[in-house]
């Protein structure tokens, strides 16, 4: 990883994928999730620490894209963004957010500014909307409805309309994956 950050022209970097870069310290300051990571020439740090792998896959494939703009819609599912199984990221993000729709939608005024999400108009009336900044041009849409006499708990998660120019298929579902990992540790917190 260090290598390919060795080369990275951050000044240029830093406005195109909106960053902000420390002159002083030759680095990036880069939001994901509500978290702030620091990209320099050695690494990619979280509070300090070196960043988890998974974080810096994505940090990485975010960094090397030829996105520019970002566009929100319309919204897009994974299966029009990549070929990856729809099945295995329903499995891995959506449905274990199920289970927590009904907590969530109770302390979601307390959650949503700790991982720089809010409220949006829901797409199908369901019980809680909101959109998430996960990355700077990439934002996912969340549709949470909750348990009632016809149907299950469901929890949809959908990409910016621009998602593909900034991530790869593979990264795209890694980036909902972090998310929903995010999602369930804040519940767990607060």
């Amino acid at each position: 990883m260090k290598k390919a950050l060795e080369h990275i022209p951050f000044p240029a970097l830093a406005e195109r994928i909106s960053a902000l870069y420390n002159d002083a310290d030759d680095a990036l300051l880069l939001a994901m999730l509500g978290q702030e990571y620091v990209i320099n020439r050695t690494g990619i740090t979280l509070r300090g620490q070196k960043a988890p792998d998974t974080h810096e896959a994505v940090i990485l494939d975010y960094l090397s894209s030829t996105g520019n703009a970002f566009v929100e819609l319309p919204w897009r599912a994974l299966k029009e963004l990549t070929d990856l199984s729809v099945k295995d990221f329903h499995k891995r993000v959506e449905l274990p957010l199920t289970q927590h729709v009904t907590e969530f939608i109770g302390r979601s005024n307390t959650l949503l500014p700790l991982f720089d999400a809010f409220l949006s108009p829901s797409m199908i009336g369901s019980n809680l909307a909101i959109t998430v900044r996960a990355l700077p041009k990439v934002t996912l849409h969340v549709e949470m409805s909750q348990e009632d006499k016809e149907f299950p708990p469901e929890v949809w998660v959908l990409f910016s309309n621009n998602a593909d120019q900034f991530l790869r298929g593979e990264n795209l579902q890694l980036l909902a994956e972090l998310f929903k990992d995010r999602l369930l540790s804040l519940l767990r917190i607060y």
